[in-house]
């Protein structure tokens, strides 16, 4: 039964470094001004909570919670580039058939 729970707990903290990973790099190349403070200071957050917060659950729950609140902000960005008529994206070329 341990063994279980300790592969739950790999598997819960391994999805946890994917959505911090997928939100550093979403702060880092959507952020509309100073992204590169902005990834870090997200970064130092969740490691400041690994750190000083107790309880695994707890830790855990922050980091997800940090991961979606970056993922609520990135759905709400509007797409920058509008597909044409021709069905690419505007300054785009076709290739030669």
């Amino acid at each position: 039964m341990r063994l279980i729970k300790h592969i739950g707990w790999i598997l819960a903290w391994l999805v946890a470094l994917v959505c911090a990973i997928w939100a550093f790099g979403a702060l880092y190349y959507d952020f509309p001004t100073a992204r590169v403070s902005a990834a870090i200071l997200f970064l130092v957050i969740v490691l400041a909570a690994i750190i000083f917060i107790r309880g695994k659950l707890l830790k855990l729950a922050i980091f997800f919670g940090a991961c979606s609140l970056v993922a609520l902000w990135w759905l709400t960005l509007k797409p920058s580039n509008e597909i044409g008529p021709s069905g690419l994206r505007s300054g785009c070329q076709s290739y030669p058939s």
